[in-house]
């Protein structure tokens, strides 16, 4: 039984249980090193023991290493496809390779090169759900964060890069305290195929003789599958320690179809940037350091079984959000109070620079000479004066609206001609002749108008009233397509051709009679500024 304070542990590294056939093997890490590690047996006292163990702990991640016999492996393709479709091909081939078990897996290995090519994958499962399930609900039970189950061969792949074997045809061998000999075979870096083999107690047999020939029998398997490539050698990694090693270094001798590195579990454990050194011929401990060092994705476990670690999780990301937030809101903060700090002082300077021109004001306006009127009134006077000078009047564009039309009808002669400026001139009545004469859109309010009225008489004029009354006519519409013109009045004709009035004289060409005269009323509005409109 183990009593631990929660207080030991109030920043627990990931631990990991490895779970055999007959024990558990649950390893705890501080600072990334392995700090204690605590056996207990697959029976009734051993399991209390766990959960007691568990409770004493505080909470941390726990991967589950599995490394036992009940673990199968096969070979097989499946249509290269992805989301749904893939993950339901492979629910139909666990169904039909693995019955009865809810732990399975698939490892992509590459695809085939002919035909469809197919996907090739390593489906492996644990076929006796029931070694491992004890020691899941006890951490559910206890609500711990349960990372994920993991397959020990298929972790060994991480540790082939680690200890440099990168051969096409690798054998890992290891002796395992919770499960015994383990034999892993890679080709060219992928897991094919495992094996886990009884192993006497240490003493009880010549261990050198025993590994060798359990290795013999696993490379005739490996030859019946032709899994071995045959233009390498067959390249054999060992780990254990000390006496056991120095003992298979007799035995095993290099061949050209067999190569040996036998590798010290404690020089692995310093490339796995371990600086312990447990003298122990078990490898136990190298895969529980490679698990927790970084943990890999999910083997085994179903999603009831990682709820807590994703909350854990969860809860660590809102942390350093919250983190994040109130740095930046301390940090934004104080930009602020310095922003304010700055603005208040600007503010002062300002409020002094103000105080101190409006004395400077006050004093100059004192030396002024005395004035008769208030200088707010002198102000308004020059406004007044400056409004006046923007609406003064000129009747150059008047005479030049005149002239212009006085030159395209060279029997007119003018004699007079008045003009005067006003800001009334009848707009009404100036619309309505402008919409009889044009048919164009309403005129707009000006400013002010120009009133003109000028008379004249044709010259030569023979009496014929008519094309008098023509000339005026085409004289006044000349006038008045002008679009500054308001309103064209022919005040006088040539002759009266009032109802009322009597006529006399003649409508037919003759001898050069009396000047025909005539007068016309013109206006000119003016939008502001002096320009005509």
């Amino acid at each position: 039984m183990i009593s631990l304070l929660k207080s030991t542990f109030s920043s627990p590294d990931t631990r990991v249980l490895l779970v055999g056939a007959d024990r558990a093997i649950f390893y705890l890490f501080e600072a990334g090193e392995l700090a204690h590690a605590y056996i207990f047996k697959a029976d009734e006292a051993g399991l209390g023991s766990f959960s007691r163990a568990i409770g004493d702990l505080v909470a941390a991640p726990i991967c589950v290493l599995v490394d036992i016999v009940e673990e199968e492996y096969r070979q097989d393709t499946i249509p290269h496809v992805g989301g749904a479709d893939r993950k339901a091909v492979l629910q139909r081939k666990y169904a039909r390779l693995f019955r009865g078990t809810s732990y399975h897996y698939a490892l992509r290995q590459g695809r085939e090169t002919e035909g469809r090519k197919d996907d090739r994958v390593l489906l492996t499962a644990i076929t006796r759900p029931e070694i491992i399930l004890p020691w899941i609900d006890i951490l559910i039970e206890h609500k711990v964060p349960v990372a994920g189950i993991y397959s020990l061969p298929i972790l060994s792949e991480i540790l082939l890069k680690k200890i440099g074997a990168t051969g096409p045809n690798v054998l890992l061998i290891s002796l395992q305290k919770a499960s015994g000999l383990r034999q892993i075979f890679f080709r060219d870096q992928q897991l094919k195929i495992s094996r886990l083999a009884y192993m006497p107690r240490l003493g009880s047999v010549p261990f050198a003789t025993h590994l060798m020939g359990e290795v013999e029998k696993l490379r005739r398997y490996l030859n019946s599958l032709a899994l071995i490539s045959r233009d390498s050698p067959l390249s054999i990694y060992i780990l254990s320690q000390g006496q056991l090693l120095t003992e298979l270094e007799q035995h095993c001798r290099d061949t050209d179809q067999e190569q040996f590195l036998l590798l010290e579990v404690d020089d692995v454990m310093r490339r796995l940037g371990s600086k312990q050194t447990g003298g122990t011929h078990y490898a136990d401990m190298v895969f529980a350091k490679l698990l927790a060092e970084k943990v890999p994705p999910n083997h085994y476990a179903k999603n009831d079984e990682t709820q807590f670690y994703a909350m854990h999780r969860s809860r660590i990301g809102l942390a350093a959000a919250s983190m994040i937030l109130l740095l930046g809101s301390a940090g934004w903060s104080g930009i602020n109070f310095i922003e304010g700090v700055t603005f208040k002082q600007q503010a002062i300077d300002a409020l002094q620079k103000a105080d101190f021109y409006q004395q400077r004001y006050e004093l100059a306006k004192q030396k002024l000479p005395r004035t008769p009127v208030e200088p707010r009134e002198i102000k308004t006077a020059v406004d007044a004066v400056e409004t006046l000078r923007q609406y003064k009047s000129s009747p150059e564009l008047l005479l030049r609206l005149v002239s212009g039309a006085l030159n395209t009808v060279p029997d007119v002669k003018l004699d007079r001609l008045s003009w005067e400026a006003g800001a009334d001139a009848d707009p009404d009545a100036a619309k309505r002749r402008k919409g009889a004469r044009k048919q164009g859109p309403p005129e707009s309010v000006h400013a002010y108008y120009h009133i003109a009225e000028f008379s004249g008489h044709l010259e030569p004029f023979y009496g014929d009233y008519r094309g008098a009354i023509e000339i005026i006519d085409g004289l006044a519409a000349e006038l008045e397509a002008n679009d500054s013109v308001q309103e064209v009045t022919v005040v006088q004709y040539p002759l009266d051709i009032r109802s009322e009035a009597s006529v006399a004289g003649s409508t037919t060409a003759g001898n050069e009679s009396a000047a025909a005269e005539f007068k016309i009323k013109m206006i000119v509005g003016v939008n502001g500024g002096g320009q005509q409109s």
